[in-house]
């Protein structure tokens, strides 16, 4: 019975690939809030999201959800040490408000990925391989390239956890609260929205007490496997974990340009646990200088900020019920051109490789707070 019940789930993962993929990341809030002092501990890529390792599986059953086996595959069938696979697969039924519009109900396929992870000793390759859905304008034709994306590749050597890595491929570099909601301010204004994940050459260590990356970066050469800006950079982050491991502060910095502008950006990352409440709290804030080139040689430049605040009440097993304010400025000179967001999030775990999760957003845009554009997605997220 546990056998059939593994493969009917594997083959309604293979069904639902057809989906549009969103991006895999990491679970910000669990860092601390489950006494994991960093997000390695619990994912096999060392700044964490993706594929879980064996303890991280453990983790979701035990301590997240409470119940069922967090193995791939329910435990059904375990891969050779050498190779390590999994999903993602996301659904939602939503709807959304638009201000002056009519309401419109929203039901699509939200992320279909595929991970595979091949080891070689200190060496591994791995792939994360979906369907590129609509989320993002394709080029015309039905070809099957135009639908099916890698949005992440790399090969990495690392010889041990605690060691150095270096790592060669398509992923998005180490910057920002890393949060698994594409739709955050942060990823959506700071160029980690969907499918715009880079080519990157990166590096850092990853220790108990803090972590250091870095990475030098250019545009994807192949339009129709991306979108956004093909900008080309670089980018630095440091992590240092301070009492007790319960508080964390970062800062960070990135450079990025096309042949229209150039970006340069600094900020800070707070985290911070109070076990006694049972409260994670999550900040950013971000400066970012966007100059233009002008075709005459001439050049005009703004000052840009990104704000974003969350507190989310862990009650693991089973619930993080959280809200969270968030403020895009793409010019602080223009204050009609701010947006400004609160939201509302109900997350369950009701066993093992199941997530449930209600968004409720209100978004002002220009300063507008008596009409905003109201958005909830309830999602089902299924792992493998």
């Amino acid at each position: 019975m546990r056998l059939s019940v593994a493969l009917a789930f594997a083959i309604a993962a293979a069904a639902v690939v057809v989906a549009a993929p969103g991006a895999a990341r990491a679970y910000p809030q669990f860092q601390f809030s489950t006494d994991n002092e960093r997000c390695g501990n619990c994912h096999l890529a060392p700044m964490g999201g993706g594929l879980l390792n064996d303890f991280g599986r453990g983790e979701s059953a035990d301590t997240i959800s409470g119940r069922g086996d967090g193995a791939f595959l329910h435990g059904a069938w375990e891969p050779p040490g050498w190779l390590l696979l999994g999903a993602d697969l996301r659904g939602v039924l939503g709807g959304k408000q638009l201000d002056g519009q009519d309401p419109e109900l929203l039901a699509f396929p939200m992320q279909a990925d595929l991970y595979a992870r091949v080891n070689a000793g200190p060496v591994s390759l791995a792939i994360t391989a979906g369907l590129r859905g609509a989320a993002r304008e394709r080029a015309a034709g039905p070809t099957p390239t135009e639908y099916v994306v890698s949005r992440e590749h790399y090969v990495m050597y690392q010889r041990q956890d605690d060691a150095p890595y270096v790592r060669l491929g398509r992923f998005y570099p180490v910057f920002g609260v890393r949060t698994q909601d594409h739709t955050a301010y942060p990823r959506r204004h700071l160029g980690f929205y969907l499918l715009e994940e880079p080519y990157a050459l990166g590096g850092g260590v990853v220790r108990a007490t803090w972590e250091a990356h870095a990475s030098a970066f250019v545009g994807n050469p192949v339009p129709f496997t991306g979108a956004g800006p093909r900008a080309r950079g670089a980018t630095a982050y440091y992590e240092r974990r301070l009492a007790g491991n319960t508080r964390a502060l970062a800062g960070q910095a990135r450079f990025a340009m096309t042949d229209e502008d150039r970006r340069y950006t600094a900020g800070a990352v707070g985290k911070q646990w109070l076990a006694g409440p049972k409260l994670m709290l999550l900040g950013e804030l971000d400066l970012q200088l966007q100059s233009f080139t002008a075709a005459g040689g001439g050049a005009d430049a703004r000052l840009q900020m990104v704000g974003h605040a969350s507190v989310t009440r862990m009650m693991l097993p089973g619930w993080m019920i959280g809200a969270a304010l968030q403020r895009w400025a793409p010019d602080l000179t223009l204050r009609g051109s701010t947006r400004n967001a609160f939201e509302v999030n109900v997350q369950a775990f009701p066993w093992a490789h199941v997530e449930l999760h209600l968004l409720l957003r209100a978004e002002a845009t220009g300063g507008d707070t008596f009409a905003p554009n109201l958005l909830s997605l309830l999602q089902l997220h299924y792992y493998l």
